[in-house]
């Protein structure tokens, strides 16, 4: 039988490794903020967009010019929109002419969840699907260095949608007061500093000239809107219940390559929370791994790619590779895996002096809690 001491040994040797793993990521935080670094390194997920041929089981003419039109949007090649366009040639609609059905991207969602959209494929469907002067005034902004482009769907409700907006405007005016850049951002012209010799995080670095502000803005649109309906499906469809609240104001914060988080509703639109989001986009990255934060990304017709790699800042001199927790355990054997991959290349070596400070911080917490032990 274990006795009650050695329970209690078990559970301080676990504290003790949770306080280690977390000053270790702490220390290897990437300082530049959530919003742009999604901006500069996440790229989108694809929606799916299958095409259901009609009664006669072909694509006529036309139909075959809208497939081009859409198959070119996401073209590997020249990307502009991030979707992938399917033929299903096991089924055939019952309708003279063939369908087009709009999935989320597989990454969210299942082999069973509905589509997002249908309809018939038509040039004209074809070019709501892939476009909208929301999404357009969208991706203008963000690319002007906006931290994040707030979208409200209206109730219709002139007084709620109205308040909301007012909340929505209050709390931006509070976060571009009171919230700043994290420390130890590097920009373009400060990118030469980073080598091995100056101790600096690479992913600290900047990778584009894009103005690096806090920003906040509010588009709003109504639920009749038709240029944005495909757009407004997009949105409402996030979460399996939104249509339960069709008579309430939505917002949904977008951020980065399009990326839009689960909506505030109703009265949950006020300052205090969309104050809570704004510093979530502006604090240091934490987690550079895209699937493990939150958000969905929307379909956005934008070349992100080509207008970062206008002013992309390059860094030449070579890092050391990354070292993983397990390297500082068993003295310096790195071991790879899935929990400690991250999308952008980092590294440190124990020649930075950050590190040697942070691992005596290491050492000294583990002789302190082994001497707290034994007293106890």
């Amino acid at each position: 039988m274990i006795q009650l001491t050695e329970r209690v040994g078990f559970r301080s040797a676990g504290l003790i490794v949770v306080i280690l793993v977390w000053i270790v990521a702490v220390g290897l935080a990437c300082q530049v903020p959530v919003f742009r670094f999604a901006l500069e390194r996440w790229e989108a997920d694809s929606y799916r967009i299958v095409i259901v041929p009609g009664a006669r089981g072909e694509l006529s003419a036309a139909e075959e010019e809208v497939r081009a039109f859409l198959q070119s949007k996401g073209n590997a090649n020249s990307v502009t929109v991030n979707l992938n366009v399917e033929i299903d040639p096991e089924n055939v609609g019952e309708s003279a002419g063939a369908t087009a059905r709009l999935f989320y991207p597989p990454k969210l969602a299942g082999s069973d969840v509905p589509a997002i959209w249908s309809g018939a494929l038509t040039m004209a469907n074809a070019r709501a699907l892939v476009d909208s002067p929301a999404r357009r005034e969208i991706v203008t902004r963000l690319l002007n260095g906006e931290s994040a482009t707030w979208v409200l769907i209206e109730s219709g409700d002139d007084g709620k949608d109205d308040y909301a907006a007012s909340e929505i405007e209050k709390a931006f005016i509070k976060a571009e007061g009171v919230l700043k850049i994290p420390d130890g951002v590097l920009t373009v012209e400060e990118a030469p500093e980073v080598s091995q010799g100056v101790g600096r995080n690479p992913d600290d670095v900047l990778r584009s000239k894009i103005p690096l502000k806090i920003d906040f803005s509010l588009i709003r649109i109504s639920r009749g809107d038709p240029a944005e309906s495909i757009f407004r499906e997009m949105l409402l469809n996030m979460e399996d219940d939104l249509e339960e609240f069709a008579d309430e104001p939505m917002v949904f914060p977008v951020f980065g390559r399009g990326r839009a988080l689960e909506p505030l509703i109703g009265r949950g639109i006020n300052d205090e929370n969309v104050f809570e989001h704004a510093s979530y986009f502006c604090g240091a990255c934490s987690c550079e791994i895209k699937n493990q934060n939150p958000g969905v990304d929307l379909l956005i017709a934008a070349n992100w790619k080509a207008a970062i790699a206008g002013s992309e800042v390059v860094v030449e001199k070579s890092l050391p590779p990354l070292i993983g927790i397990g390297a500082l355990i068993e003295g310096g054997v790195t071991r790879e895996g899935p929990t400690t991959a991250i999308e952008s290349g980092s590294g440190f070596s124990f020649r930075k002096p950050w590190l040697v400070v942070g691992g005596g911080v290491l050492v000294a917490l583990g002789l302190g809690s082994i001497l707290i032990l034994r007293k106890n």
